[in-house]
């Protein structure tokens, strides 16, 4: 499992602010913004893309102060073009380059699974964290369902050539790592289960094929909201909305349930 810096070059994962609707980005976004709803402090983000996550907390809530960190420069200069008062860094977060004790919070989303240390980012999190520092995360956890079998089944996890997953972890594999880290886990909910992560890995699987993933990367309408739109384009991001809304219902249905769930959603206290 090694990570290939070259994946994410002319990529983006959005640098406007999340529209919140019934679908998947507002569901991982949403129990972040409960956990900063009317703070202040220093938030960081790990692995913030262009900047679409550091957007929309900002959008809720301008009192904090957003800083964000992503290895790929590309996805800075782009994060920096579109969000005006937010503090974008280049860097690795593994290593990262902030002084001990400096963030009131530490947010990732989709960030663990795409890097060779997990463990190692965890602890730099808690090292930037002040003391009782909060830490909010969100990960797929792909050992399990049809990832799994599919996994066994092909000898190759197709998410990682798709979407760059280079770990699978497990429900209880995250959250021990979290605590090994230092952190004390508050809360735990569950998102992606049986028919969420059905259609997730059909889609991703699709994309093995050069020309959908051709689509996806430059039209799918979360990543890239304005792009124009063809035909097949416009096809892709309806089937899109309908899997986002049907996964939406059934994780919020689902959220304190553990059982079929392929992400998970931690909040963890510094210790």
């Amino acid at each position: 499992m090694t990570f290939d810096k070259a994946f994410y070059k002319q990529k983006t994962w959005g640098s406007k602010a999340i529209k919140q609707s019934k679908d998947l980005p507002t569901l991982k976004i949403k129990h972040a913004m409960k956990l900063l709803h009317g703070k202040k402090g220093r938030v960081l983000e790990i692995g913030c893309g262009s900047g679409r996550i550091l957007a929309t907390i900002k959008q809720h809530n301008p009192e904090l102060e957003l800083v964000g960190i992503d290895l790929d420069e590309e996805q800075i200069a782009l994060a920096k073009q579109h969000n005006e008062g937010i503090d974008f860094h280049a860097g690795d977060g593994e290593q990262l380059p902030f002084a001990d004790e400096s963030f009131d919070y530490v947010v990732f989303f989709d960030f663990i699974e795409h890097i060779e240390h997990p463990e190692q980012a965890l602890k730099e999190m808690a090292r930037v964290l002040k003391n009782k520092g909060k830490l909010y995360g969100v990960s797929p956890a792909e050992a399990h369902s049809i990832y799994k079998l599919s996994t066994k089944l092909f000898g190759r996890h197709f998410k990682e050539e798709t979407a760059g997953h280079i770990q699978q972890y497990t429900r209880r594999g995250l959250t021990n790592k979290v605590r090994g880290a230092g952190f004390d886990v508050e809360q735990v909910k569950y998102s992606y289960h049986l028919l969420g992560s059905l259609m997730d890995y059909a889609l991703f699987t699709m994309i093995l094929h050069p020309k959908i993933a051709d689509v996806w990367w430059k039209k799918n309408k979360y990543y890239n909201a304005g792009a124009e739109q063809t035909a097949a384009s416009k096809v892709l991001n309806a089937c899109l909305a309908l899997g986002n809304m049907i996964a939406y219902y059934e994780s919020t249905a689902l959220q304190n349930v553990p059982l079929t769930a392929t992400a998970i959603h931690v909040m963890a206290e510094k210790e």
